[in-house]
């Protein structure tokens, strides 16, 4: 796993409650003073533990937590990873495009291993783009977090339906995104 998703989780739960709610989420999760930096690499189970003892420290479960902590992930991705990012892209056009665009831009640098998942993105209509989501972390509900957070940044509110879902037993999500009906 990418250091800034760890760094920004610590970030979402100091932010969320407070300094000492990382420092006991983390010692639950048996990975205490663990130091989360940014542009290095993190095994995965270092983020679904720390997921997984949030979700029992909070009651709050760990699909609620991935969304919102997706959410929360968007301004710190765009701001370290808008070089990518076209200045005229609407909330829609960025997520139809972040495959073609970001990921695979962020694999070609090959600066380390880090894979982020691979997605297929693409336009279903003019109002309309599909992610098939396929990853081992299966952490779908992350995706549909930041799908939402782009949304909220771009001030673009999205609808998503999922025909398809990995924790469903298929074998891959897939998120439909649209413009929220008004």
């Amino acid at each position: 796993m990418h250091g800034i998703v760890l760094n920004q989780l610590k970030d979402f739960v100091v932010q969320t409650y407070d300094r000492e709610t990382w420092t006991t989420l983390q010692k639950e999760a048996g990975l205490p003073g663990r130091i989360y930096v940014p542009v290095s690499e993190y095994p995965d189970e270092d983020v679904l533990t720390l997921v997984e003892t949030a979700s029992e420290l909070t009651d709050i479960p760990i699909p609620d937590l991935l969304e919102m902590f997706g959410e929360f992930l968007v301004p710190p991705l765009l701001e370290t990873y808008g070089v990518h990012v076209d200045k005229d892209w609407s909330g829609l056009e960025l997520i139809a495009n972040v495959e073609r665009y970001i990921h695979i831009a962020l694999r070609e640098k090959q600066i380390s291993t880090y894979t982020p998942p691979e997605l297929e993105a693409g336009w279903r209509d003019n109002e309309t783009v599909s992610v098939v989501y396929d990853s081992e972390r299966e952490m779908c509900h992350l995706a549909r977090g930041i799908i939402n957070g782009v949304g909220e940044h771009f001030d673009e509110p999205f609808e998503i339906t999922e025909p398809s879902c990995m924790l469903d037993g298929d074998d891959h999500c897939e998120l439909v995104v649209s413009h929220e009906s008004t």
